[in-house]
């Protein structure tokens, strides 16, 4: 039994409870092996590219669905994208809809269907928000704009929404509202893009920032702006929502660049050379094995191997069906040893010591330049081949987490113009009276 006096001679009694500190201990273990999960996903390195590197015939389709605002950005990305010749950008946006008229068209009973057939889509760009200021009803109840039922609701087809995309594996960006001239209108967008941002986080979707990109110096509503060529134009339609044409250009120039980006990266992933047989590479990614291969591990290097001489011993090495007092470099009758990578259990000759160490020592004395290979030995029959090279920022930043653009402390100074809470005490710190 504990006792606990508080400055105003207040005792309170806790008294143990049978099995809690089994509880607490198990409470503290599972955290700290979600915490060293967490930290062992993040420190693995580089992450796999956002789009998919190999999408059939090496060509991308990305499909542009929402209302009318994304009627209008498509537009904008057809031109942005027209001189790619392995790119193209589907319209299959509808004006006069959004996600809170359902019984006008509903999306997420029409999106299965779109998603269908033997042209797939690699990547998806999505904006709503047009239409969707107005009640909402669910199960019989009406909820107005920004209740908590009305969010509740809106948040739920939100989800549902991307959660179909993420089951067809489309790369997805969530695109948000720009600034209204109205202060409804921009409360009401601003609620919308809490929860896109949200939710889109949640699913692993891209969230594009508009907002900052349409207002004055001041962070207000602004119908004219700078277009693509640096030109003060007209950028908003007169309703104070929709854009003009050159509006359009510039809202899909944040979309393209991220996209651009992203195929970049997954260009650098598609040239990464793989190791082992065209059919280890098969079993490794996936892919059908062609039967009668001539890389087969059973036909290795155009010598039979028996289905017995396929003996991993206790260090993971397969028995060489070659003669005993063959070397390990003898070309004619390689060494092999079995090893499990990724569930996938692969055959190949072991590399000598003498490779070894040649391959380690080859970027010493040579100045250091990029593209030097290291090899290393590693436990099970492993070989670990590294090739030492100069790595882009870009590359490095993109494996580690990430707070959203609009939660950052620079965006929310120097874009948003807020005024951070200063520190409890600092110079800057000018509440009266003092805390």
């Amino acid at each position: 039994m504990f006792r606990i006096a508080s400055n105003f001679r207040t005792v309170f009694t806790l008294r143990p409870v049978p099995g809690a500190a089994l509880f607490i201990a198990i409470s503290l273990i599972s955290g700290f092996a979600a915490l060293s999960s967490g930290m062992a996903q993040n420190s693995n390195g580089f992450q796999r590219s956002y789009v998919d590197p190999f999408p059939k015939g090496d060509r991308y389709r990305i499909l542009v669905v929402g209302d009318s605002l994304a009627d209008g950005l498509w537009s904008g990305l057809y031109r942005s994208f027209e001189d790619e010749t392995n790119l193209e950008v589907v319209r299959k946006s509808k004006v006069s809809t959004g996600l809170v008229r359902t019984d006008r068209y509903n999306w997420n009973e029409a999106l299965p269907e779109l998603l269908e057939g033997e042209r797939k889509y690699q990547i998806a760009v999505v904006m709503f928000g047009a239409n969707d200021a107005q009640n909402i009803r669910q199960d019989g109840e009406w909820y107005q704009p920004g209740s908590e039922g009305w969010r509740k609701v809106y948040s739920e087809r939100v989800e549902q929404f991307l959660r179909t995309l993420r089951e067809k594996n489309i790369a997805t960006y969530w695109v948000g509202l720009p600034v209204m001239r109205t202060a409804q209108d921009n409360k009401d967008a601003e609620v919308m893009n809490d929860i896109f941002r949200e939710k889109a986080f949640i699913y692993g979707t891209k969230f594009i920032e508009t907002w900052a990109g349409f207002t004055d110096e001041a962070g207000r509503y602004s119908a004219y702006g700078p277009d693509m060529t640096g030109q003060q134009r007209r950028l908003r339609a007169n309703d104070g929502v929709h854009f003009t044409m050159r509006g359009y250009l510039k809202l899909a120039h944040f979309v393209e660049k991220e996209i651009r980006r992203d195929l970049k990266l997954a260009k650098a992933e598609r040239n990464i050379p793989l190791a082992g047989s065209e059919q280890e590479q098969a079993r490794v990614m996936g892919r059908k094995i062609s039967k009668g291969s001539g890389d087969s591990p059973e036909n290795y290097g155009g010598h039979a191997i028996s289905g017995e001489a396929i003996r991993p011993g206790a260090s993971g090495e397969v028995e060489n069906p070659m003669s005993g007092d063959q070397a390990v470099d003898d070309p004619e009758g390689p060494r092999m040893e079995e090893s499990m990578v990724g569930g996938v259990a692969l055959l190949r000759p072991a590399m000598s010591d003498s490779v070894l160490e040649s391959e380690a020592l080859g970027g010493q004395g040579g100045g250091g330049s990029a593209g030097q290979t290291v090899a290393a030995q590693l436990d099970n029959g492993l070989t670990a081949l590294s090739s030492i090279s100069a790595v882009s920022d870009l590359s490095m930043v993109s494996s580690k987490p990430r707070l959203p653009l609009a939660e950052r402390p620079y965006y929310r100074v120097l874009v948003k113009g807020e005024q951070l809470k200063p520190k409890e005490g600092r110079a800057d710190d000018f509440r009266w009276p003092m805390q």
